[in-house]
């Protein structure tokens, strides 16, 4: 009986991988902390390179280039103050709804430095004033607005911004004037 010679198929030295995806790990690590400590150049720099080294890791690179938008959009150029009367209004409605009610106020007094009789502006910043239960200004600011644009009245009357002054008899007497001797 003949013996069969087997041969053995010889096995490609294995990669190490291992090392490789924990260097790029560390260097990922690396680029974290400098995000933390807000050294925003210096944290692209590494997670760009961190991005060419690591193709054959699609979830590392996928959040390098989150790291890399989120540093460019810290290190670019500040946005230019609002000079219209459109985007101060605008941008003051936007903090209002965001909450920021100190800032809404401040965008809508530079709005109404640059056009006092702008009613849609004024009754914003009646919103703002009630919004912080502030109803003397709220109305005060109300009295103008609809003095303007008559319409706002009605408005006011169901905006749910004056809920915290309603019951605040200047807001009443205002919005839902009575006639005397009924």
């Amino acid at each position: 009986m003949a013996t069969r010679k087997t041969t053995a198929k010889k096995k490609a030295p294995a990669k190490d991988n291992g090392s490789a995806y924990e260097k790029l790990v560390g260097r990922y690590a690396e680029a974290v902390e400098l995000l933390r400590k807000e050294r925003f150049e210096e944290a692209k720099a590494v997670l760009e390179e961190l991005l060419g080294r690591s193709a054959d890791e699609p979830e590392l690179a996928d959040r390098a280039r989150t790291w890399i938008r989120a540093c460019e959009r810290k290190l670019a150029p500040a946005p230019a103050e609002p000079q219209t009367l459109d985007e101060q209004y605008l941008l003051g409605v936007k903090a209002a709804n965001d909450g920021r009610l100190d800032e809404a106020l401040v965008l809508f007094d530079a709005a109404l430095r640059s056009a006092p009789g702008d009613a849609a502006t004024l009754y914003a910043r009646a919103s703002v004033r009630a919004l912080q239960g502030n109803s003397e200004s709220a109305v005060a600011d109300l009295r103008q607005a609809i003095a303007i644009e008559p319409k706002l009245r009605f408005q006011a009357g169901n905006d749910p911004d004056f809920e915290h002054i309603r019951d605040d008899a200047a807001f009443i007497d205002f919005i839902e004037p009575t006639t005397t001797g009924a």
